[in-house]
């Protein structure tokens, strides 16, 4: 269960977190602040619009792949409306929220927004974008939440416990304790409510994965290699991965597969899912690796907070809004 932390020594780590950074929004940016701000932003979405046509392939709708940035001299950029059509047909994962233009406290990194594809794609995305965090803040969170996901792997054997119950409310406060002491000897950009944030987020990451893929991707693997090394039909090669009895959590759905022909059809049709992008030939470790790939994959995870915050950083630098020296994070 970890480690069991008394309340003084909580109330004393909590004395030592941060407070929550105040934002004064209400001073707003003077005409040749906005001014400055629209030449700055117009060249960070052409830079963005150009790494898209680099790295990804894209088509050069808007016939700027060899506009450099000494032809963007102001008269150019007006007539181009700064790029701002970028933002309002979606060119680009991206926009400057224009709420937080307005904002002079804030920098261009805090007014940067990721989209939300779907509606769906982050768990939380409002609370997300809303935290005004700087740069260096948010860096540390991915940190953090790093060494809390390795902290409270424990938490994974209660998760099915009764709620709500007072054991659950034991082993839910422990692990909140955990990320509290944590934040406060580790992680001095981190907030309490930060620290809290993050444990929540963990917690649901860790019941998720449990409940719909743990388990899930060592099935797959190990009907692939019957059906690949033995030849074995589906219904046969999952007869005997079921008869093993490694996968407890997912038992219960193999043996109902194994009895019901519709249930049979949909873990077949998943199967062939996972391991469509299995070549012939695949060695047991790489097939392994990618069938677990296509299992996360499939189900569509909401993405948390950290992955919010890795794919604008990676932005952020590609865009120049911070420097690309200190470039080492990757788009997710």
């Amino acid at each position: 269960m970890g480690e069991d932390i008394s309340e003084e020594e909580f109330l004393d780590y909590h004395d030592k977190l941060p407070r929550i950074p105040h934002y004064i929004v209400a001073r707003k940016l003077t005409n040749e602040e906005l001014d400055e701000q629209d030449l700055r932003h117009a060249l960070y979405r052409l830079r963005s619009y150009k790494h898209k046509l680099k790295e990804e392939g894209k088509e050069d709708t808007f016939g700027l792949k060899d506009i450099s940035e000494a032809d963007c001299d102001q008269e150019f950029l007006k007539k181009q409306r700064f790029f701002r059509r970028f933002e309002e047909i979606s060119t680009l994962d991206w926009y400057f929220h224009p709420d937080y233009c307005k904002g002079g406290s804030l920098n261009d990194y805090q007014r940067l927004v990721l989209r939300n594809y779907g509606g769906s794609e982050y768990a939380r995305w409002s609370e997300y974008h809303e935290f005004l965090h700087s740069h260096d803040v948010e860096e540390e969170y991915v940190k953090f939440c790093e060494e809390l996901f390795k902290k409270l792997e424990w938490m994974e054997g209660y998760l099915d416990f009764p709620r709500p119950s007072h054991k659950w409310d034991r082993i839910s406060s422990r692990g909140a304790l955990q990320a509290i002491k944590l934040a406060a000897t580790t992680f001095q950009k981190i907030t309490a409510s930060l620290a809290y944030y993050g444990y929540f987020e963990c917690k649901q990451s860790i019941a998720y994965d449990r409940t719909w893929y743990k388990e899930l991707d060592g099935v797959h693997f190990e009907i692939w290699c019957r059906v690949t090394e033995k030849q074995m039909s589906f219904r046969d090669a999952l007869a005997e991965v079921c008869a093993l009895n490694r996968f407890p959590l997912r038992q219960r759905r193999m043996e109902g597969a194994l009895k019901r022909d519709y249930t049979m059809e949909r873990l077949e049709s998943e199967y062939h899912t996972c391991t469509a992008k299995v070549p012939p030939g695949t060695e047991k470790d790489k097939a392994k690796e990618l069938i677990a790939k296509a299992v996360k994959n499939r189900l569509n995870k909401p993405k948390t907070y950290v992955q919010y915050i890795s794919k604008k950083i990676h932005i952020a630098h590609v865009a120049g809004i911070l420097p690309l020296k200190d470039s080492k994070e990757q788009c997710s």
